[in-house]
């Protein structure tokens, strides 16, 4: 059986967003679940585990545009999943985030993504699904993977010349995503 959280007292406002959240957000929250089991109950207790979580940061996340919402909340599914799974002392199918980074990055430079705010992960977190499949891939065999020219030639079926150009074209397009992001 399991422990009960403590859910901080809440406001008829506060309860009244994070019901508009839950009603807005259930099927991104179920979606982002069912990626990590199949398992009806764990399912249950994941969301469940993740709602407190965002109970208890109601008033920010109420403050952000729909696309940082949506990425917040698949953020908070992601770690609940983490969390029970480190708690439970299971072997995870895919690694976590911080570690992923780790290995692309190496270490120092990981260190130094992990302090990025909360709402510039995000940002990062809605860019990189906001770009095309090979736009998202220039940028990081270029960027994380450390490709030279010659070998993102390669892995993109164009001449190595045409590599500065490309990478232009794709932080332009980032650009304006970043741009159109910060409207809303």
């Amino acid at each position: 059986m399991r422990k009960k959280k403590n859910i901080p007292p809440l406001t008829a406002e506060q309860k009244q967003k994070v019901t508009t959240l839950y009603e807005t957000y259930k099927g991104l929250m179920l979606h982002t679940a069912r990626k990590f089991t199949v398992v009806p109950e764990d399912i249950e207790e994941i969301l469940q585990d993740s709602l407190i979580a965002l109970m208890k940061n109601i008033d920010t996340i109420s403050s952000l545009n729909r696309c940082k919402t949506a990425a917040y909340i698949v953020l908070s599914v992601k770690r609940t999943y983490y969390n029970r799974v480190k708690k439970d002392r299971q072997t995870l199918s895919i690694p976590f985030e911080e570690d992923a980074i780790q290995t692309i990055v190496g270490n120092s430079s990981a260190r130094n993504i992990s302090l990025i705010d909360t709402d510039a992960r995000l940002d990062v977190m809605y860019l990189m699904d906001a770009l095309s499949e090979n736009d998202r891939m220039a940028l990081e065999a270029w960027y994380l993977e450390g490709y030279s020219a010659d070998q993102l030639a390669a892995k993109m079926n164009c001449k190595p010349d045409s590599i500065r150009m490309i990478l232009s074209r794709v932080r332009k397009r980032a650009a304006k995503i970043l741009q159109e992001t910060e409207v809303k």
